[in-house]
């Protein structure tokens, strides 16, 4: 199963999504939670510690790659398998949850 959520800026994605990851994982489940988010925050609500959250390392380009079939298509595909990735880049929070950061923005303060 894939859940994805979208909405405006302050509505609670972060907190829905986090909590929702949680309590799956609390059940049984495998869930990789991605956080794609320019300011990262999933961590903090799936129960990382800061500390931690600071050394996640964001998930590099080269993970995506294009390539063409017979006909000319381009499609971009996975360089490794998503397996691989979450081995490799993955965190995991408390309840379980393995958590992947598209990206980051490094700046001065936070806040």
């Amino acid at each position: 199963m894939k859940i994805a959520l979208s909405g405006k800026g302050g509505s609670g994605k972060t907190t829905t999504a986090g909590t929702l990851a949680r309590l799956i994982a609390r059940q049984g489940y495998s869930v990789l939670a991605i956080d794609g988010d320019s300011n990262p925050n999933l961590g903090i609500t799936l129960g990382i510690p800061l500390d931690t959250i600071d050394r996640i390392e964001a998930l590099p380009a080269d993970l995506l790659r294009d390539v063409e079939d017979e006909q000319g298509n381009r499609t971009t595909v996975l360089a490794t398998s998503v397996e691989e990735i979450a081995a490799e880049y993955g965190t995991t929070a408390p309840d379980g949850v393995r958590l992947l950061a598209m990206k980051r923005i490094d700046h001065g303060g936070k806040g």
